[in-house]
């Protein structure tokens, strides 16, 4: 049991937090709500505060991790993984703004909100605030800036203190952040509760997750195929041998618990060991694909059901940013959508109850794509396997490549 709750503690309490939030917006007062409103309101302001510094502390320091002078095959596997999230957040669009247009239909104007708040909670919207110490888009440069240069530069000083604020603002995440997610999303439901069209907006989004999941499998299924042709193996024998990975995955909703599994799976598909043991631990930190197609199909659904128009001039940076910012997300509870969050809002426009929603969505499926994230990892992998037997005195993925 204390493991069961250790591993699914935080979906429990979300699940809690949903129906809590359900019963009180279609029963209690609106005097209540507006206090639950309220509440929401801080809740959103300290998010807005925290997005610029879980940014950089977390953007950096995965960036500077990567020894950008390690050799030919870390900069081969971080173009195979970028363009790998990049195909994954295509095809989501794509299957996306052709098929939820119809399932959404019903949950229009979702978070048009019924209730007037009490003249206090506007007063407090106005008058209390919490400005974050930079923007989004500035936080993202400022982050790749200072990351790429403490790399290039060797700047161990600079990398324990940004590995130290990392270590900070991920214990912020652990013991504050995350332990706020359930309240938020309380909020959220009883704002959509109270607006009558709860029933609507679970059976909508039920079948949003559903078709998450088939984008899941499909992309997998791609990348595969890739591997196999360029690798000239057959694609469903290198699927197979990769279950195992999938359903750890799946189990433990961690890239790296699975990371022993991935290694031996690669194996049976023909990887050497020194490309396994080095490949593998790489992309459970820079290969995020399933990541990015619930996220980029999770924000489409929010933008429909608001009415917020999906464009493919906003879409194709919020892509492009989204694979790059991916790097800051292994590791934490919700770190994807987390890290997510900021280009969420300047990007997209989100607002705190779109988040909301958007941290409840992720986290509902978040084992579905974990378990996308890591049987990706085999399929680079094999490609990685093919590439190095072509170069020539290679023997390991190190400098000398």
């Amino acid at each position: 049991m204390e493991s069961f709750l250790k591993r699914y503690g935080l979906l429990l309490k979300i699940a809690i937090g949903t129906i809590l939030g359900i019963i009180v917006g279609l029963f209690m007062p609106e005097g209540v709500i507006s206090l639950v409103n309220i509440l929401n309101l801080f809740i959103s302001k300290f998010i807005n505060f925290a997005v610029p510094l879980i940014i950089i502390g977390f953007v950096v320091n995965g960036i500077s991790s990567l020894e950008f002078s390690s050799g030919k095959i870390l900069g081969i596997t971080c173009a195979i993984s970028y363009v790998f999230m990049l195909v994954s957040g295509f095809v989501s669009y794509f299957v996306s703004i052709n098929i939820f247009p119809m399932l959404l239909n019903s949950a229009l104007k979702t978070f048009e909100n019924p209730i007037d708040m009490a003249n206090t909670a506007k007063h407090l919207h106005h008058s209390i605030d919490i400005p974050p110490i930079m923007d989004v888009t500035s936080a993202l440069i400022l982050s790749f800036i200072i990351g790429i240069g403490i790399s290039c530069i060797k700047g161990n000083f600079l990398k324990n203190v940004f590995s130290e604020f990392h270590s900070i603002i991920e214990m912020f995440v652990h013991k504050i952040m995350v332990p706020l997610i359930p309240i938020y999303v309380f909020g959220v439901f009883v704002k959509m509760s109270s607006s009558g069209h709860i029933q609507k907006i679970l059976s909508s989004f039920s079948k949003v997750i559903l078709i998450i999941v088939c984008i899941h499998l499909a992309v997998m299924f791609m990348q595969y195929i890739a591997a196999g042709l360029i690798a000239k193996k057959n694609p469903l024998e290198l699927l197979k041998n990769v279950i195992p990975s999938y359903t750890t995955a799946l189990a433990t909703q961690s890239s790296v618990a699975v990371i022993p599994v991935s290694v031996k799976n690669a194996l049976a598909n023909g990887v050497s060991e020194g490309i396994s043991n080095f490949i593998l631990p790489l992309c459970a930190t820079i290969h995020l694909s399933g990541s990015i197609i619930s996220i980029t199909c999770n924000s489409i659904a929010v933008m429909i059901i608001n009415e917020i128009p999906v464009e493919l001039s906003n879409m194709i940076p919020f892509m492009f940013m989204l694979s790059i910012v991916m790097v800051a997300a292994p590791g934490v509870p919700c770190g994807a959508i987390f890290a997510a969050s900021g280009i969420l809002q300047s990007v997209l426009g989100f607002d705190h109850s779109m988040i909301a929603l958007m941290i409840a969505l992720h986290v509902a499926q978040d084992g579905f794509g974990t378990a996308c994230n890591v049987t990706g990892d085999g399929a680079i992998a094999v490609i990685l396997e093919n590439i190095k037997s072509k170069m020539r005195g290679s023997s390991l993925p190190c400098k000398d490549l």
